[in-house]
Parts: structure tokens; sequence; C-alpha cells
């Protein structure tokens, strides 16, 4: 046997005896439970936000006191606990606990105050107090207050539920406002009142120094013509009229804007983009206005071309980020905060825009949508990239890696969530090698050099699978 294993099981014996033998000499009491002498609390009706005063003795004429447990609870909602270490045959404790106004707190509520007390032995004695019922403060108006604009009262539609709402506003689809209950002079918040806010990111109760605003965002509606507050449960929540798919794309509708990309040379170029947030409808067929010849600028992921100005959007229903680079006559498109299982991004080197002049943007970088690429999902867990894809396997440059073709999936655009290439299954894999460092990267062999052209990438994420096939 191995000396190291002798060694260890002579410890364990060795232990196991030293506690064996301590447990013979532990002095041991008879079976006893522990009883509350006292055990009350002070206030039979208090108002969320206030506290009440707990008292117990506990003792135990046989056995030594181990320990208090203390939990308070309303509406099944644990809101305090507590574990106290108790010695001796006796013990008394008091302390006060916070009952706070926070989600589903209903009105006239018990507040239960759940004891347990354990001696040595291990035996236990608990009870539960329900003497103090907590109360909501009335709240016959509630106001959102806005940054730089007039105030909206809400109104009380069903005080039994405690539902707020306002009804045929005209917001526009990102709107910033607390909620008060007490406003003054120009819909101030009166801080002698309550107001709510987003604390912590969750929907709670503000004040005057922590103040966080609750932001509601819909870039699927025109604008919010109806806000609802729940006071029990403590949510918000915004409701407009849905947005029509656009069946119409004229670049002077763009807005302009200078980007910067660094292609895979690791060369900065800042150019004059054209770029436009709007809602797109899967299968909807779109007239194209200024973009040129359709068929060398639009991608064949997401556009299907049916005519001299029109194409038909193959992209599921909602909202995209368009940027027409007019330097190229070309036009990307992504959505900037999609995530997976919604969506998978494709990055790295030796990739560009799938028309002629073919030319290599990626480059590691999340700048524009040159140096990446945004694919489509075309199945549950299924996802297509169509890109110019050129291998240069012995570059005379200072960094040949750059002329390499060498590509990875991510989850979201940035650095989260890779996708191995070691662990699927390829359908060239003489034209690619999945690398063992950078947790397995996409990485063309030499068998892939010198067959540069347009590349249609699809990955299965299901039966971890990858196609990749040369369209010319």
């Amino acid at each position: 046997m191995n000396t190291t294993i002798k060694l260890v099981l002579i410890g364990l014996m060795a232990v196991l005896t030293i506690s064996c033998q301590e447990e013979e000499l532990r002095v041991r009491y008879d079976e006893s439970h522990p009883v509350f002498k006292k055990a009350l609390v002070a206030e039979s009706q208090i108002t969320y936000g206030d506290s009440i005063s707990l008292e117990v003795e506990v003792a135990d004429d046989k056995t030594p006191l181990s320990t208090l447990q203390i939990k308070v609870v309303v509406n099944d909602v644990l809101l305090a606990s507590e574990e106290i270490r108790t010695k001796g045959n006796s013990s008394a404790y008091t302390s006060k606990y916070s009952i706070p106004f926070a989600a589903r707190m209903p009105d006239n509520a018990e507040v239960e105050v759940h004891l347990k007390s354990i001696n040595v032995e291990g035996y236990t004695t608990d009870t539960i107090l329900h003497n103090t019922i907590a109360k909501r403060v009335p709240i016959p108006d509630l106001w959102m207050t806005f940054p730089a604009a007039v105030g909206i009262k809400l109104t009380l539609v069903d005080p039994a539920k405690h539902i707020y709402q306002a009804s045929n506003l005209t917001l526009s689809n990102n709107i910033t406002f607390r909620l008060a209950t007490k406003v003054r002079s120009g819909n101030r918040i009166d801080w002698s009142g309550m107001a709510f806010g987003m604390p912590n990111g969750e929907f709670g109760l503000i004040d005057d120094i922590n103040d966080p605003q609750i932001v509601l965002y819909d870039p699927t509606i025109y604008g919010f013509n109806k806000i609802t507050v729940d006071l029990l449960n403590f949510t918000v929540s915004g409701e407009g009229r849905k947005l029509e798919p656009a069946t119409a794309l004229n670049i002077a509708g763009f807005a302009a804007e200078k980007l910067t990309s660094i292609d895979n040379l690791n060369v900065a170029h800042q150019r004059d983009w054209k770029t436009l947030e709007t809602y797109m409808g899967k299968d909807v067929e779109i007239t194209f206005t200024g973009f040129g010849n359709l068929a060398t600028s639009l991608t064949p992921d997401f556009f299907e071309v049916t005519g001299t100005d029109k194409a038909k959007f193959l992209g599921e229903t909602g909202v995209y980020k368009l940027y027409f680079l007019p330097e190229a006559n070309y036009l990307y498109i992504e959505q900037p905060n999609a995530r997976f299982p919604n969506a998978l991004w494709l990055d790295g080197v030796g990739a560009g825009r799938p028309v002629a002049p073919f030319v290599k943007t990626t480059s590691w970088n999340w700048n524009t949508p040159e140096e990446y690429i945004f694919c489509r999902k075309i199945a549950e867990g299924v996802f297509q990239a169509t890109f110019y894809a050129n291998h240069i396997e012995a570059a005379t440059i200072e960094e040949p890696w750059r002329e390499r073709f060498s590509m990875k999936f991510f989850h979201r655009r940035g650095w989260e969530g890779e996708e191995d290439a070691r662990t699927y299954t390829i359908s060239t894999p003489n034209l690619f090698a999945p690398t063992e460092s950078d947790k397995g990267n996409f990485v063309g062999t030499p068998d892939f050099e010198g067959k540069g052209g347009v590349y249609r990438f699809t990955i299965n994420t299901n039966n971890k699978t990858i196609s990749f096939v040369k369209l010319n």
C-alpha cells in the first residue's frame, strides 16, 4: 500500500478515536424541552415602516440551552431572521425588527414571529406569536414625476389590489420618472410623503438621497399611452400602440454618424456611416431608396432580393440597428443587445462583406459591424452567417496570424459565452483545425489557402455540428 495512503488512514483513525472518546466523556442530560417563560411583542398594531419590539425569556431546568432562532414573517414573506447563542439553563433576549413597506404586503396582515429554542441535547420547543397587525398607509394619490416635464396623476382603479393607472397618454417609448404620493408646486416630489424608484435595480421606496429613477423602454411601440402601477406586488408597466414593420427604407431618413473600424492589420479607419434603428417584420417586403444595386448592398442572410428596389426581410420580427456604409454601398444589420439563444455573434480575422470588391474587415474587435458578424437565427439553436473568407497561411507580415482565418462564435456582442470549436463536428475538416488555446477557435489549415471566396457558415448548437459551404 502506498505510504501516503497509509498515513492518511492512520490520521483518520486517530481523529475518529479522539471524537469517540470526547463523545463518551461528554456530560449527557435526560430528555427535556425548553419552556418559553415570556414571549411577546408589545405592539398590537403597526404601520408598514414601523418596528416591533420582541421580548423573550426561555428556560430549561434540566438541560442547558443552546440556540434561540427567530424569524419574522408577513404574508409568507421572510422579513428578518436571527440566531442567538444561549447559555445556561435560562436566557432573556429583547430586540426590535423593522417591518418594511415592500412587495406583497397586504393591509391588516398578521406579523408572525416564529421562535425556536434548542437545548444542548438537540431537543426543541417552537412557538409562533401573531398578535400584531400591520396596516398600509392609505395612498389616495400617486404621481409620475419627470426630470423636466409636467407630472402625471394616476388614478386608483382597483383599491383592493392597489392598482393605479394613467391612460390616454402621449409619452415616448423611452421614459424616465419617479412615483410620489405627494408633490409640490411644479410637480416636484414632496419628500414628506412616500416616493418610489428603482433602488438596487428593483422597484421600491426611495428618499431624497438615494433616488434612482424608473426607466421604461419598449422599442416595439410608438410610445406609451397607458401606465399601470401595482403597489401590492411593486411593479410598474407601460402599454402602447405597436409599431408596424417597416415597408420602406430611404437612405435620406438615416442619421449621419462617424464610426471608426479597426481592420485585420490593426489599422484604424474612420468613415462616414448612415444609421437607423427601426422595426422589421419577418417576411415583410421592403422598398429601398438610395441603396444602389440591392444584390450587392444587402446581406443575403437577412434579405431576399425580390425586385430592382425591393427585398423581403428574412430575420425574426423585432427592432434592428441598420448601418449603411456609403463607401462600400453596403447595409449591415444587427440587434446590438440580443443574446443567445435568440442570437449568436461571429468574430475573428479572415472575413469580410460577401460582395465584390472582396476585402477582409473582421479584426477581433467590436467597434463597428465591419469587425464582427451578426448571425441570423434560422431555427432553434441554429444560426448562419454568409461572408467572404480568405486564409493566407505563410503571410510575410510581422504578425502572420492577422492574415489567417480564425473565428469564434459568441453569445453576445462582446466577450461572453464562447462556443468551443473543439466540441463541434465540422463538415469540412480539411479546412479547419480547432485550436487548443483560447477555448477552441475555428482556425483555417494549410488546405484552406488558395480557396478564398464567399462561404456560408452554419452552426447547430443543438447537435454540435458546423457546416462551411462555399457559395462562389
